[in-house]
């Protein structure tokens, strides 16, 4: 199956230069096979979404890794935004 995936923040450096991409995976994969195929450590993740529906429970903690993909799903993750409880205080 096709899904598109985006990376954001500091995870972009794990979609080779590119933000949004296909990615090919057997039918009936999870969330879990999708990050070993692109090589994200789970805990480097702060939100996920699939089809723009959050598969994150808690922001900062590992999304669910057993959520089943489909064909066509679009697939969001992100590493901490800037100047959010991920990051720290910022500094001004």
């Amino acid at each position: 199956m096709e899904l598109e995936v985006c990376l954001f923040n500091s995870l972009r450096k794990y979609g080779a230069g590119a933000m949004v991409f296909p990615a090919y995976l057997p039918d009936g994969a999870t969330v879990a096979e999708l990050l070993r195929r692109l090589a994200v450590p789970a805990g480097e993740i702060y939100v996920a979404f699939r089809n723009g529906r959050s598969i994150t429970p808690v922001l900062g903690k590992t999304p669910d890794l057993d959520t089943v993909l489909e064909q066509g799903d679009r697939v969001a993750l992100s590493g901490p935004v800037p100047f959010s409880r991920g990051y720290g205080a910022p500094i001004v």
